[in-house]
């Protein structure tokens, strides 16, 4: 049998670790490469844990690499927690603070807000991550060197977990909405829809819907997009699905084919703009980027 401490804590770490790539608070500590690094690393490690335990009784290298992974896994769940436990107190942003998205002229309504407010600490967190994901490629490199192998069994479900996760991060989303699914929304619905109605005299006016995974930020998008209300005073509505890759040329060819413009796959970045212009010159319309990721603010103003 697998040590029984090891197995199931490498297997939360790695259900934690799969639950925040899927956040974009991971992307405010700036460690998105090294989170999904140590999400790879852990799943695969997982791989060989009962190759691990079979030889651990006669070598002793390999007992002493199972308790250096434990050690591991226990400090990323502590990390992980920490982090989790100050996103959510950081939650309710203090009484005449902007957010800290105000550079970036929008408004937040949607909790929790996944901003921290303690910057030393938030460096803290990040600093922690790199240095244990360190630590875990030492581990990684170990199994190698200690010949640990996974099953056919274990095998095929790492690469099935791995390709997974990838499937359900390249994710797409649409306008459509399935209303009598959906309980609840209607006082952050009317919220937004009251200032989509309002008189605008900043242009543009943005509004950013922003929280952790799974809160139902895309929800309450599409529950706006379709509503009467909004559909009778736009002249023209688009939703484009950004995801994690933000480039500013595909964005944009999606916005002109959302807008039912011409086919425009063959022109660069400077004719789009101009079409796109062109298409939305003198009409009032919304735009929904639905699932965005990044925090660039260059590209935002592209």
């Amino acid at each position: 049998m697998v040590d029984l401490f090891v197995d199931p804590l490498v297997w939360l770490v790695i259900e934690k670790l799969g639950k925040i790539l899927q956040d974009e608070a991971v992307l405010l500590v700036g460690v998105t490469d090294d989170i999904k690094k140590l999400y790879r690393t852990f799943t695969l490690i997982q791989a060989v844990l009962k190759d691990a335990e079979t030889r651990r009784v006669k070598d002793e290298a390999v007992k002493i690499w199972l308790q250096n992974l434990k050690d591991v896994a226990y400090d990323v769940d502590d990390i992980l927690d920490e982090w989790m436990t100050e996103a959510l107190i950081s939650q309710a942003p203090d009484e005449g603070d902007e957010s800290c998205f105000s550079k970036m002229k929008v408004r937040n309504f949607l909790s929790p807000i996944t901003c921290f407010k303690h910057v030393t600490l938030r460096h803290k967190i990040g600093s922690r991550i790199k240095e244990v994901r360190g630590r875990l490629h030492d581990i990684a490199e170990e199994k190698n060197q200690l010949g640990l192998r996974a099953d056919s069994g274990e095998g095929e479900r790492v690469v099935s977990e791995l390709i997974r996760w990838g499937e359900n991060r390249e994710r797409e989303t649409s306008s459509l909405v399935n209303p009598p699914s959906v309980i609840g929304r209607d006082g952050e619905k009317n919220v937004v829809i009251g200032l989509l109605l309002q008189e605008v005299t900043e242009v543009p006016f943005v509004i950013s819907i922003v929280g952790m995974g799974g809160l139902g930020k895309t929800t309450l998008a599409q529950l706006i997009y379709n509503d009467e209300k909004v559909e009778g005073h736009f002249d023209m509505k688009m939703w484009v699905c950004v995801s994690e890759d933000f480039n500013v040329k595909q964005i944009t060819k999606s916005i002109i084919k959302s807008a039912n413009g011409p086919n425009c796959d063959h022109l660069d970045l400077d004719p789009l703009q101009h079409l796109l212009r062109g298409i939305l010159q003198a009409k009032l319309f919304l735009l929904v980027l639905d699932d965005v990721w990044s925090k660039d603010s260059e590209n935002g103003r592209s």
